[in-house]
């Protein structure tokens, strides 16, 4: 768990990163995570609490990422998922991530790319 807040405690004090949190009931439900590198934003966290899993506040976490994005210009967006997180990899997939055909691969997971679709288009 120390790792994990320390890790977050680094991500809110970025200037060039955005933490977004979802909520339900006046609880933490949600959390995603992201900002460029090297010219190219990387979406680096998207955790939902397993109690809310198929709530779709993953989805409306993701849905505020992209519009976003689209907001900033931004044309592409890549992640790192784990290669045996199937249903991680099944959710990227439904909303249009996938394999990066640079660098499918770094080290335990699969990284996937995002063409971010222009505000106005799904």
């Amino acid at each position: 768990m120390g790792r994990s807040r320390e890790g977050w405690a680094r991500a809110v004090d970025r200037d060039d990163a955005t933490v977004l949190c979802a909520e339900t009931d006046g609880m933490l439900t949600g959390i995603a995570a992201y900002s460029p590198r090297e010219g190219v934003m990387h979406l680096s966290q998207l955790h939902v609490s397993p109690a809310h899993w198929r709530k779709g506040v993953g989805t409306a976490l993701h849905t505020a990422c992209v519009a976003a994005w689209q907001r900033d210009g931004v044309t592409d967006a890549l992640l790192e998922v784990f290669a045996h997180n199937l249903r991680a990899q099944s959710f990227y997939a439904a909303r249009g991530w996938a394999p990066d055909p640079e660098r499918p691969r770094a080290g335990t997971h699969l990284v996937l790319r995002l063409a971010v679709p222009s505000a106005g288009r799904p």
